[in-house]
């Protein structure tokens, strides 16, 4: 059984251990004070008739972290509650009694704290799901938003912040069902997010709104609300809100580093796409065509949202290697010879290695890497079969072929997209995957790709 420390003043007669608890007598409310804070007290026990209520009432406010068990006659232990005492002992009070009573309000006191620590952490533990996969700030600022009403009790909240990408508003709105959002409650201006809305902290103090601030510079504002006929939010629930604001800035900055990061890429991106193109004219805009085809190809598979962006970046960047591949081999009008064509054939290699060297994900150097596998084993560059070729290579590839074929090349004229198509499932089995074949159709079909095709009155798109 844990031993407990308590510090007595007045005429209590107790002393010593009893019961698993050390009792240490102090004569004066200053004495009983100190030895409390020098002896890390674990409770105080207070004669009411000697110190009265107001002193009682000082050290329950005072120190909040040590219950007080009074010693009241019973006509004064109403006063004693109303005081702050956390329990009491009615006169003559033994030793017995009173570790009895000192065990039950530390219990009580530690159960208290327990369940406030847990309202206190559950959710700032809750803010852990504010990242969100997509970088979509308005699902960060919605579930901040719902976290923020759940934990102060609200009826409405909202979170807004700057987008990173323009100066407009991003709102995220968490409201109880049923009720009408109040017009306006949440506004802020853009410019001034760190300073609370003109109105916005209603007289009543329904109202409250806190500034979501990273290193000074303003991110977002949170406001919550309740209604008329509810109490105002009180100075703890105000304290939490001030907590949530300063731990919720965190995910926000993150969302703009994220953004930053991501227009970073997608502009190498282009850049290489763009100089894997510059060696001929009708290469113009290939990597987007096929990246657009590939997309939807994935789309209808099920591929999921991170999937179907790594397969864009990887169709924008399958002929990187391409770069080192000499003009003279890549424009040939004719056909090439076996050295050549085996030069040609590193490309994939190359490219891979470049992605590699870049930094970009691991599905993307493997579907660049097997681009131009076939599914019946005689592709390359490692003569893979089937399965063996990664989904997004054997998707890369469909779209590849489909679209040199509508829009040609300097060694070879352009076909109709019906034609294109058809040849596709010529080749559905042995150079395609059935179901990537089947799904290009499917799309082609619905419209949620448009048939490109760089013929013009007979004569290929140069």
């Amino acid at each position: 059984m844990e031993t407990l420390r308590c510090v007595v003043v007045g005429t209590v007669p107790v002393a010593g251990d009893v019961e698993g608890v050390q009792f240490r007598s102090t004569g004066s409310a200053c004495g009983l004070e100190a030895a409390a804070l020098m002896w890390d007290a674990d409770a105080v026990a207070a004669d009411l008739q000697a110190l009265g209520a107001n002193e009682v009432r000082r050290l329950a406010v005072r120190y909040p972290h040590v219950p007080v068990v009074a010693v009241a006659p019973q006509e004064r232990v109403a006063e004693a509650v109303r005081a702050g005492a956390a329990g009491v002992v009615v006169p003559p009070a033994d030793g017995h009694a009173l570790a009895e009573e000192v065990r039950r309000v530390v219990a009580h006191h530690r159960r208290v704290q327990e369940a406030a620590r847990r309202e206190v952490l559950q959710p700032l533990l809750r803010l852990r799901e504010l990242a969100a996969a997509d970088g979509n700030p308005e699902t960060v600022l919605r579930r901040l938003a719902e976290i923020a009403r759940v934990t102060v009790s609200a009826d409405r909240a909202a979170a807004v912040t700057l987008c990173p990408a323009a100066a407009e508003l991003v709102v995220g709105l968490a409201e109880v069902r049923g009720v009408h959002t109040a017009e306006g409650f949440w506004t802020v201006v853009p410019g001034r997010l760190a300073s609370v809305p003109a109105g916005a902290e209603a007289d009543d103090g329904r109202t409250a709104t806190v500034a979501l601030v990273s290193a000074g510079r303003p991110v977002g504002a949170l406001t919550v609300l309740r209604h008329p006929h509810r109490e105002p939010f009180g100075p703890a629930e105000r304290e939490l809100l001030d907590v949530l604001a300063v731990v919720a800035s965190l995910p926000l900055v993150q969302l703009d580093l994220l953004h930053r990061l991501r227009e970073g890429n997608r502009r190498l991106t282009e850049a290489l796409a763009y100089a894997c193109e510059l060696h001929e004219a009708s290469l113009r805009g290939h990597s987007e065509r096929l990246a657009s085809y590939a997309v939807a190809i994935g789309r209808r598979l099920g591929l999921s949202e991170v999937q179907l962006a790594d397969l864009r970046v990887a169709g924008m960047l399958h002929d990187v290697g391409k770069i080192g591949i000499s003009d003279t081999l890549l424009l040939k009008a004719g056909p090439l010879t076996p050295e050549e064509y085996e030069t040609v054939k590193r490309h994939a290699v190359m490219g891979a290695e470049i992605l590699s060297a870049a930094g970009f994900g691991e599905d993307v150097v493997r579907w660049v890497l097997h681009h131009h596998e076939r599914w019946d084993g005689r592709g390359y560059p490692m003569g893979l079969a089937g399965e063996e070729i990664p989904l997004g290579a054997r998707i890369l590839a469909v779209a590849d072929a489909y679209e040199v074929m509508t829009t040609g090349r300097s060694y070879r004229a352009p076909v109709l997209p019906g034609q294109a198509l058809e040849e596709l499932r010529r080749q559905r089995g042995a150079q395609f995957d059935p179901q990537v074949v089947d799904a290009f159709a499917e799309a082609l079909s619905s419209g949620e790709v448009v048939a490109e095709a760089g013929w013009s009155t007979g004569e290929g798109w140069r």
